[in-house]
């Protein structure tokens, strides 16, 4: 579980039960089987969180093939910043070193091209040049990026 890390400085944590609340600060990993209901406000959580900035007709398509009948999926959809180097909006926020789902760049808050980026090993100038060739920053990224991750989010117009 990805989420199990959680604690009370994310303002999800006070939404879960008490007793799961006190079971992931006391334990390293779930007590019980993770296929267990106790667990289900856990797997919520997670589930809304990867789906945050994701385009409606993405969801639409997606609910729509599971259940196999057409859902439209409406309301207003979270604007995200964007990723300095695949220009996907993905990031919810700058210089926090969370990792785009797009293009796997590790955002540190530098949008100069010719910076060396410590977590990416490059330059955000070779990040983009190695998005456009490969997809991914990196060869080796592309085995962590969904393979539908372009279709999920929107691209910032270009500059």
């Amino acid at each position: 579980m990805s989420w199990w890390g959680i604690d009370h400085e994310n303002p999800e944590f006070h939404v879960l039960p008490s007793e799961l609340q006190q079971e992931i600060l006391q334990s390293d990993e779930p007590v019980t089987d993770v296929r267990d209901r106790g667990y289900d406000p856990l797997l919520t959580i997670s589930l809304k969180s990867e789906f945050v900035g994701v385009k409606n007709e993405y969801l639409s398509e997606r609910i729509s093939k599971i259940l196999g009948k057409k859902i439209l999926v409406e309301g207003k959809e979270e604007t995200l910043l964007t990723c300095p180097c695949c220009k996907y909006q993905t990031l919810m926020e700058r210089g926090q070193y969370d990792i785009c789902p797009v293009c796997f760049w590790e955002e540190d808050g530098s949008d100069e091209p010719t910076h060396y980026s410590g977590p990416n090993h490059m330059t955000l100038a070779e990040g983009r040049e190695n998005f456009i060739k490969y997809g991914a920053v990196t060869e080796m990224s592309l085995q962590f990026i969904k393979i539908d991750a372009k279709r999920r989010y929107f691209k910032a117009d270009s500059e």
